[in-house]
């Protein structure tokens, strides 16, 4: 008893002293420490203090049990608990009701399940039918694991698709399955948090690859944009031919990236199964797609074009997840193959932070079982697959980065014994 009000006021003082340090962080130095671990940055300096102090402290008590589950003998503090910040293993979901991909990662990198879950065929409103799909889903596939050894992370749902005011069948079924899993893995007792799908592709950086582009048309000029370049007072009918010219622009250089991007994703396909001593598929020549005219895509009006831009956002996104993951398992297979005596796989020209992205703590990358890497290769939807593995490695980086941050902020003390 003695020893509980002690850790109580331990944690009360650790808290004062957080809230007082990140109080005197600027707003941009606060967005940094947020942004690192995951968390939506919101407005106002006084709710980035209290949100950041409160996820802080809410790690250091999961820590703090975690450590305590897996001690025996003498407690220790929360300094001594410092690697239990870091869970041993991570079940990441990212939801759909066709198309349910999770990945079970361990600490170390080390890929311990890996594949995609048709659970409906179409999209079903009949509670009993969701209630019981989802509870085979988690009894008979996903592997359950207790809170003190794993954290579940699961894709926080949308409440609109793609910008529209309307609500769409696949959505709301989508926020559906989401709650029934919330519901039968705490049921369980199992350790939940909610991922922002935004927050992973900043991690990662993802959404730079369109948005170097979309800032470079922005800064060109374009046909039109004359007319409304020196009469600032015409109104915004002056602006329009010269936001299209940008629109159309982007639209025209989305299209090149895409299409380089198709490419480096086949090329790594290829070489993945010629690591695992397979041929790889004989491809049909590509179409020479003609350029498109920017004029006369200008001529649409700007909701059809910034339709077009959209659509291409997420097939970038699409392609860059899965260059990702294809980059750090061939990084992972060409170890292997130096080690094995396997024939050397041949280079490929790629981004060369690619590999990077993916490390887990010290571990250099990802570890895949040539199993896996086989059914990945044989997965329609590896997209599914890709975003999943990229949730994990993105929530591995923000509890590495709670440690990091703590470390700098001097919070990590050990409570005093009474």
């Amino acid at each position: 008893m003695a020893r509980t009000k002690t850790d109580a006021a331990a944690s009360t003082t650790v808290a004062a002293v957080l809230e007082t340090k990140l109080s005197k962080l600027k707003v941009a130095e606060l967005d940094a420490v947020m942004r690192d671990c995951g968390l939506t940055l919101g407005t106002g300096k006084a709710h980035k203090v209290q949100s950041l102090s409160a996820f802080i402290r809410a790690s250091q008590q999961l820590a703090f049990e975690r450590f305590q589950g897996h001690a025996s003998g003498k407690p220790h503090g929360l300094a001594a608990a410092h690697a239990s910040f870091v869970p041993n293993e991570v079940v990441s979901i990212d939801i759909g009701f066709r198309n349910l991909a999770f990945a079970h990662v361990a600490r170390s990198g080390k890929v311990l399940a890996w594949r995609r879950v048709e659970l409906l065929k179409e999209a079903a409103f009949e509670p009993w039918v969701l209630a019981s799909t989802v509870e085979r889903f988690v009894r008979d596939v996903l592997p359950v694991r207790p809170a003190l050894q794993c954290t579940y992370i699961i894709e926080h749902q949308r409440f609109r698709s793609q910008g529209s005011a309307a609500v769409t069948n696949s959505v709301m079924v989508n926020n559906l399955i989401e709650a029934l899993l919330y519901a039968n893995l705490r049921h369980a007792g199992a350790h939940i948090e909610a991922v922002n799908p935004t927050n992973v592709s900043t991690q990662l950086r993802i959404p730079d690859t369109w948005q170097n582009l979309e800032d470079d048309a922005q800064s060109e000029p374009s046909l039109g944009s004359k007319a409304g370049a020196g009469n600032p007072g015409q109104g915004k009918k002056s602006d329009l031919p010269s936001q299209n010219g940008s629109l159309a622009q982007t639209i025209v250089r989305m299209d090149r990236l895409l299409a380089e991007l198709k490419q480096l994703t086949g090329s790594q396909h290829d070489a993945i199964l010629q690591a695992l001593g397979q041929r790889a598929p004989k491809r049909r020549a590509s179409r020479s797609v003609e350029p498109r005219d920017v004029a006369e895509l200008q001529q649409q009006s700007t909701k059809q074009l910034g339709t077009q831009r959209d659509l291409r956002r997420r097939l970038l996104k699409k392609e860059r997840a899965v260059s990702l993951v294809q980059s750090s398992m061939l990084a992972f297979l060409t170890t292997k193959a130096g080690q094995s005596g396997r024939p050397r796989i041949p280079p490929l020209r790629d981004d060369p932070e690619l590999a990077q992205m993916l490390s887990f703590g010290s571990c250099q990358g990802m570890v895949f079982s040539d199993e896996m890497c086989e059914q990945f290769c044989a997965e329609k939807k590896k997209d599914d697959l890709c975003d999943c593995i990229i949730q994990a490695a993105a929530w591995y980086k923000w509890q590495h980065n709670v440690v990091d941050t703590m470390d700098q902020l001097g919070t990590s003390t050990e409570p005093k014994a009474a």
